[in-house]
């Protein structure tokens, strides 16, 4: 870029130069800006500078100025705070759908939205998943299926399994799942795409980094009046909490110090009624093996009062359990 080219975004060039060095505990000396925006072949004066600066403030952006020894200025105004970076600096390590490269590089990129000095010392804090997906394909599948979410379009992609030394095996022997998508859940460290196939009536969901090759095909979905009004959020409580199984209202017991754990399993919306024995949850699940060990975590101290079905269910299940040991 040449020099007058340069000149003439040097207020962009002097925030950025701002924003990426300094904080509160960073701040630079106008003689260490000139000799910053010098490298960058800008040439500018001290005057210059606190006038640059002026206009920045006056424009919105929050550039303070530290006269308790000399002037020395650094970026106040960040759209995230620090604990807000930790936040999702956290989740980014433990997503289990992300590669170990695509989880350094994201991460980098988050921190510094606090600036570089700080995202030098947030990135050691970063704890990451001991399992990491191999496939650095996952944002070109992310991005794929928003865009055939916003545009209502079909998707076909191919679909694998791993096995324990990483290897891939196709599904369906490697032809192409078509499907119309109707959102993303995030779950367990996995991305999920949930979606419908045409010739079945229940929605299904298939893991975001066991997808490859995910297009966007020029039909657009096929129409179902079910999922007109699909409550992504819902199933993701009916199937995610507790996997697929046929859904049922059931009753469960709980003892009193455990109600909290039935909050933050059935969420806000389950019915709750205090009883003498404890505190009685009416909700709706899906019945499925997991929801059965899930049950068994707690010794007894969860009970199933009703439907008949469900109990005589779960006790089969304890059954055999009991025959293996």
């Amino acid at each position: 870029m040449s020099r007058n080219a340069e000149q003439k975004i040097k207020l962009l060039i002097l925030y950025d130069l701002l924003q990426k060095n300094t904080d509160e505990d960073h701040p630079m000396t106008t003689g260490e800006i000139a000799t910053a925006l010098k490298d960058c072949n800008i040439i500018v004066t001290r005057k210059t500078i606190y006038d640059d600066i002026e206009t920045l403030n006056r424009y919105g952006f929050e550039i303070i100025c530290d006269k308790s020894r000399s002037n020395r200025y650094y970026v106040a105004d960040r759209k995230f705070e620090r604990p807000e970076v930790q936040i999702l600096l956290q989740a980014i390590g433990g997503a289990k759908f992300l590669s170990n490269k695509k989880t350094t590089f994201l991460s980098r990129k988050v921190a510094e939205l606090l600036g570089e000095n700080q995202a030098e010392e947030l990135i050691g804090t970063v704890t990451e998943s001991l399992v990491k997906s191999q496939n650095e394909q996952i944002y070109y599948n992310i991005d794929a299926i928003t865009t055939a979410l916003l545009e209502r379009k079909k998707l076909s992609f191919l679909y694998f399994d791993t096995d324990i030394y990483g290897k891939r095996s196709y599904r369906k022997n490697k032809e192409r799942y078509e499907v119309n998508p109707l959102g993303m859940i995030y779950s367990g460290d996995y991305f999920y795409l949930v979606c419908y196939h045409d010739k079945y009536e229940e929605p299904t969901n298939y893991r975001i980094d066991r997808m490859e090759s995910v297009n966007i095909e020029g039909e657009n979905i096929t129409y179902r009046p079910q999922f007109e009004h699909f409550d992504i959020n819902a199933y993701r409580r009916e199937v995610f909490s507790m996997y697929a199984g046929e859904k049922k209202e059931v009753e469960l017991l709980f003892p009193k110090e455990l109600s909290e754990i039935a909050r933050d399993r059935f969420g806000e919306n389950c019915c709750i009624v205090i009883s003498k024995e404890g505190y009685l949850v009416r909700t709706t699940i899906r019945v499925s093996k997991t929801f059965f060990a899930w049950l068994t975590t707690f010794e007894g101290e969860v009970v199933i009062k009703r439907p008949q079905e469900v109990k005589a269910a779960f006790a089969d299940f304890i059954r055999k359990i009991e025959k293996t040991l």
